[in-house]
């Protein structure tokens, strides 16, 4: 009943301008928009994406409608401008992000966003682009939902009943909680063993889940930023000093080989543990030579934000759940 009732009075308010008049008399904060794929059916990659991190065709291109037509949607070279004091924010800026580096995006969401004249930010996992093999949390979300083994036992002897789908996605986030402590040919290492351990059916998707290198540069003709999300897609914050350094400099060293120009935006992966970012990180991003970093911690950006942590917002799939969010986060409304 609360949930319904909560729903009808942030529909009513959005329907009734109520915010959009509020807007004109309140600073506003840029909303980042984070998104990973859009597919036509979601459902063709639960079990490696995974549900919760796809947008079905339709409802992406309704939300970018919603922007389009109620909002100034901005980059993060605006963003970055802005907090240097070099540019001011329109007003209800919004920006759009992509991790990961999916062929998806260049695919299907690009030709979207193309169509609305909306330039979006696209982060690409290097060593998944470069090799077309798809980053490590794809591989083993396939493992656990194909496995033939009915159970699974993680370091400390604990064993997940895999037939049990809510114990079946605790046991992947436990997983997933050791592998994004890996980096490299560890993290390879570590999923090869738990897939000899589970014996699923082969990892073989219909369709190649990552970009390339030509779609890439593509994006970044069609006038979009292309940023680097890491080469193996570790969480940054776990990982050794010479590790994340590695991380941060060959990704960005990749990119712009590839790309011919500076790369100069980041965003930290986070497939798993609640923190993915710390002061020395964003020091090391620094020294790597990044200017923006965009983080999975919710919140606007303001002013004052510090370019290398900025926080974004999940897009929800519920459209009035989406506009909600959208008005009410550009007036830092919590």
């Amino acid at each position: 009943m609360k949930a319904t009732t909560k729903r009808c009075v942030k529909g009513a308010l959005v329907k009734s301008g109520a915010l959009g008049l509020a807007q004109r008399f309140q600073s506003s904060a840029a909303v980042v928009l984070m998104y990973h794929s859009v597919l036509d059916d979601p459902r063709e990659c639960a079990d490696s994406i995974g549900i919760e991190s796809i947008h079905s065709t339709d409802n992406f291109r309704k939300q970018m409608e919603i922007l389009a037509r109620y909002c100034n949607v901005v980059t993060l070279d605006d963003i970055r401008l802005y907090l240097t004091k070099d540019r001011a924010m329109p007003r209800r800026p919004v920006a759009v992000t992509f991790d990961d580096g999916y062929a998806d995006n260049a695919e299907i969401a690009a030709p979207v966003l193309d169509r609305l004249g909306i330039q979006a930010s696209f982060y690409v996992t290097v060593e998944a682009v470069d090799t077309g093999r798809s980053p490590w949390f794809c591989p083993l979300r396939h493992a656990f939902t194909t496995a033939r083994r009915q159970t699974w036992s993680d370091s400390t002897g604990r064993i997940w009943d895999l037939n049990d789908v809510g114990q079946r996605e605790s046991a992947i986030e436990e997983a997933s909680g050791h592998l994004t402590r890996l980096a490299g040919s560890a993290q390879h290492g570590a999923l090869q063993a738990l897939e000899r351990d589970l014996e699923p059916e082969p990892f073989s998707p219909r369709r190649p889940l990552m970009m390339t290198w030509e779609q890439a540069r593509g994006l970044r003709r069609g006038g979009h930023v292309v940023g680097s999300h890491s080469l193996t897609h570790p969480n940054m914050a776990h990982i050794a000093d010479d590790v994340l350094r590695r991380e941060l400099t060959e990704s960005k060293r990749k990119i712009e080989t590839e790309l011919a120009m500076p790369v100069v935006h980041f965003s930290y992966p986070a497939a798993a543990l609640r923190v993915s970012w710390t002061q020395q990180t964003v020091a090391a991003s620094a020294q790597a030579g990044y200017q923006t970093a965009v983080t999975t911690t919710n919140g606007v950006v303001t002013r004052t934000s510090n370019p290398l942590s900025l926080c974004r917002l999940g897009a929800p799939s519920d459209l009035e759940e989406f506009r909600w969010m959208v008005q009410s986060a550009v007036l830092k409304f919590s």
